[in-house]
């Protein structure tokens, strides 16, 4: 196996693991939502770096081509 289909495969997974995490939250079971979850981050200088962070490298892995 390539890293390639690694990488794909894996980023697969994960969209997976958070699409069922989004549900079961939004069912109503223990869980918060992604917004939620950004939200309270946001509240706090230190969760604001992380989010920066996270967009980052969004932002240098998916959209800077």
């Amino acid at each position: 196996m390539s890293g390639s289909t690694a990488s794909v495969i894996a980023l697969a997974a994960l969209l997976l693991i958070g699409l069922s995490l989004e549900c079961s939250a939004r069912r109503g079971r223990d869980g918060a939502t992604a917004a939620q979850a950004i939200s309270a981050a946001m509240r706090t200088t230190p969760g604001r770096a992380m989010v920066l962070t996270a967009w980052i490298w969004l932002g240098v892995h998916f959209l800077a081509r």
